[in-house]
């Protein structure tokens, strides 16, 4: 019963808090208590799964339990005590979740050579024409179109482009330098790098593809809302405005990038414009509280069901 418990909490977390946390309106209002919503949604959803599958396997003795007698009949039919076809059919089922399991393993291999791939690219072009200026404490590197992005792999390493710094002015250039450091002062690549991951392992969750895309928008709202503290939300306005017509990146690079022009610029700028007003304290703390305690509610549920006699 525990198990059913759990997976009634994932479904919920899938279907409607995920869905709910994706309209909020709230999270312009403070997107770094949204980006920890998301993570801790996210990791709600997996020890609820790891729990099904603990709860499921943990309680042989019992014979009130339907998902472990049809756990027991599955193990009896691989092992071919309902006869050759049966057999046949258990086999070709568990191959079939093997080879499922070995193919989300291979896709997260492969993401993260794809990762590698990238960072060494990006590493040759610096190398071949880049050109690191201290005043700006960036490599420059010449292109046609201003832009300007973190060095792929978690690095602190800012690349702008001569472009960038032709077209744009001291103070949108110091703008846009406090918005690529707030990237990397809060570590967003990893932020992103971790939803990335479970959405190329579990692709057909479509809760994990929704939290890629509101992590990767509410990143670049959290950079915003550093860099104005220093540089004013007209000066990155401006420069947001050039870089998105621009529309364009050097090459080696990809929208996978920590960029500039990432995000929704329209709602970037409006967001630059008009800012609403910060969440309170209070607010803050509830909205934290609340996520925090996400994915301790399946361990909850599984030690009450325990006490309470619910198998």
């Amino acid at each position: 019963m525990s198990a059913v418990l759990l997976g009634a909490f994932t479904a919920a977390l899938a279907l409607v808090a995920a869905p709910r946390l994706a309209r909020a309106r709230w999270v312009l209002r403070s997107p770094a208590v949204a980006i920890f919503a998301w993570q801790m949604t996210c990791a709600a959803a997996l020890v609820s799964v790891g729990l099904i599958g603990v709860t499921t396997t943990t309680h042989w003795d019992s014979a009130q339990s339907l998902m472990c007698r049809a756990w027991q009949l599955c193990l009896d039919a691989v092992q071919g005590a309902h006869g050759r076809r049966t057999q046949a059919a258990a086999v070709l089922g568990a191959s079939l979740i093997a080879g499922v399991a070995i193919r989300l393993t291979i896709g997260a291999c492969r993401l993260a050579v794809a990762e590698r791939r990238r960072r060494r690219s990006v590493l040759a072009m610096l190398r071949l024409a880049g050109s690191r200026v201290p005043a700006l404490d960036a490599t420059v590197v010449p292109a046609e179109h201003p832009a300007a992005f973190l060095v792929p792999g978690g690095r602190t390493d800012v690349v702008v482009t001569s472009a960038a710094v032709r077209r744009l002015t001291p103070d949108e250039l110091r703008a846009v330098m406090a918005h690529e450091r707030a990237h990397a002062t809060g570590r967003h690549y990893w932020l992103l790098r971790t939803v990335r991951l479970l959405h190329i392992a579990f692709p057909w969750i479509p809760m994990f593809s929704t939290a890629l895309h509101q992590v990767h928008r509410l990143v670049e709202l959290r950079a915003d809302e550093i860099a104005v503290r220093s540089s004013g939300p007209l000066a990155l306005a401006r420069a947001l405005v050039t870089m998105a017509e621009a529309g364009a990146r050097p090459a080696g690079t990809d929208p996978g990038l920590l960029a500039m022009d990432g995000g929704d610029t329209a709602e970037r700028l409006e967001r630059l414009l008009q800012p609403p007003a910060p969440l309170s304290r209070a607010g803050v703390r509830l909205a934290t509280v609340a996520a925090a305690l996400l994915p301790l509610t399946p361990v909850a549920m599984t030690v009450a069901s325990r006490y309470a006699g619910i198998s």
